[in-house]
């Protein structure tokens, strides 16, 4: 589903909710898996496909997530994950994405390697500096905690992008919203929060409104990851907009993950049309196998949307990025203007 169709490719672009786990392409798993002798389902890239990537719909988001072991033992190294997260940029660059958030869980990343946490942040803000110039874009970075890695996990995420805050923008309380109490993770969150990085909460995803409303309430967050279903109820709706709070919403995912049922009963002109703050990303683009521009082929030629609804996007994408103020306007009056 990955597209290159002028119309959407030549549009300069936001993409503001990518993790950098989703994003490894196929050939570098085969190449990283024959230089640490990990062992994989083929060394085919065609074949491999069919292990790492998802084409069809799953029975739920837990099915999905599955899908990542491959990608997980892939990160051997600090080297390997500068040239992923470069390998990342790159692909950003072919689409035309000048202003970009990219989003990884560290715990979750790192430990199956045992690997060092300061020197992959390291190896990324290399790439990310290379990018910047070479590509003329600007890039922020989110550091996940992951419910499934449990409190304690999330404890060390945040004190640990407390200490880097001078390179991590925020962070992203992700995975298992159904599986794992909230409370669990409130005070560490709200820390992070009260140090000055920004919050954003997956929320909403393959759970109902009810869920939004009280991510709302407990962590205060500046964003939210999905956010689909408060389409169900007209006050979660309201108290979105009432906080000013942007919806990151990743069509293609919330259809593979079956959050929606179809991809054409998909929420998002929906939640457009009634002022709330969406915008377009595409969430694990090599294992989902899209990109941004197919999610703006989605949005307009199958939700609807115009290309003026999908520059309004844009632009909320921009007004709520985490990205250092003055660098994202020089981009932001350079290509959007």
């Amino acid at each position: 589903m990955k597209n290159f169709d002028p119309k959407y490719n030549n549009i300069p672009k936001t993409e503001i909710h990518c993790h950098l786990e989703g994003a490894i392409r196929t050939q570098t798993i085969i190449d990283i898996a024959r230089e640490y002798n990990l062992k994989l389902p083929s060394y085919d890239v065609r074949e491999l496909d069919t292990h790492v990537k998802v084409f069809d719909q799953l029975r739920d988001l837990e099915a999905v997530l599955e899908a990542f072991g491959i990608f997980q033992n892939s990160i051997t190294s600090p080297a390997i994950f500068e040239r992923i997260s470069w390998e990342l940029f790159e692909d950003c660059a072919k689409q035309n994405i000048k202003l970009f958030e990219v989003r990884f869980s560290p715990d979750w990343a790192f430990h199956g390697h045992d690997l060092d946490w300061d020197a992959c942040l390291e190896g990324l803000i290399r790439a990310k500096d290379r990018a910047e110039k070479e590509f003329d874009m600007a890039i922020g970075i989110i550091a996940i905690t992951s419910r499934g890695m449990g409190a304690e996990s999330c404890v060390k995420t945040v004190d640990w992008a407390i200490r880097h805050k001078e390179n991590i923008h925020a962070v992203d309380l992700a995975d298992g919203e159904l599986l794992y109490p909230m409370s669990d993770f409130v005070k560490p969150i709200l820390k992070a929060k009260e140090a000055g990085l920004k919050v954003t909460i997956h929320s909403g995803e393959d759970t109902p409104a009810s869920a939004v409303w009280d991510t709302i309430h407990a962590f205060q967050p500046d964003r939210i990851g999905h956010g689909i279903h408060s389409i169900e109820d007209m006050k979660v709706v309201d108290l979105i907009k009432e906080r000013g709070i942007t919806l990151e919403v990743n069509p293609w995912s919330n259809y593979l993950t079956n959050s929606v049922r179809t991809i054409e009963e998909h929420p998002l002109k929906k939640l457009f049309d009634l002022g709330v703050r969406v915008t377009i990303n595409s969430d694990d683009p090599e294992v989902l196998e899209t990109n941004v521009n197919n999610e703006y082929r989605i949005a307009h030629e199958i939700l609807g949307m115009s290309m003026d609804d999908i520059a309004t996007c844009n632009r909320f994408a921009f007004e709520s990025s985490f990205v250092d103020e003055k660098v994202k306007q020089r981009i932001w009056q350079k290509y959007f203007l």
